[in-house]
């Protein structure tokens, strides 16, 4: 059973742009997306992601986090 919706122009312009083929429907469109949000990422997928990085950037973002949750923390006691 077919169901209609709206939706406005710009979202059907991105619709657009994402078409493979003239003739991929917008439904096809959608349930790609869908799953491809709804599917459960292999944490495999993810390993080596940041090899290119080097141990000075890594401690460097380390303190940065660290920095952050600090300062993240200290607002939220002061409220």
């Amino acid at each position: 059973m077919a169901t209609t919706i709206q939706i406005d122009e710009k979202t059907k312009a991105l619709l657009d742009r994402i078409k493979v083929h003239y003739r991929q429907s917008y439904n096809e469109i959608i349930m790609k997306m869908a799953r491809e949000n709804t599917e459960k990422k292999d944490i495999m997928e993810f390993a080596g992601a940041w090899s290119n990085v080097d141990d000075k950037n890594i401690e460097k973002m380390k303190v940065s986090i660290f920095k952050l949750r600090k300062r993240s923390t200290r607002e939220l006691l002061n409220k």
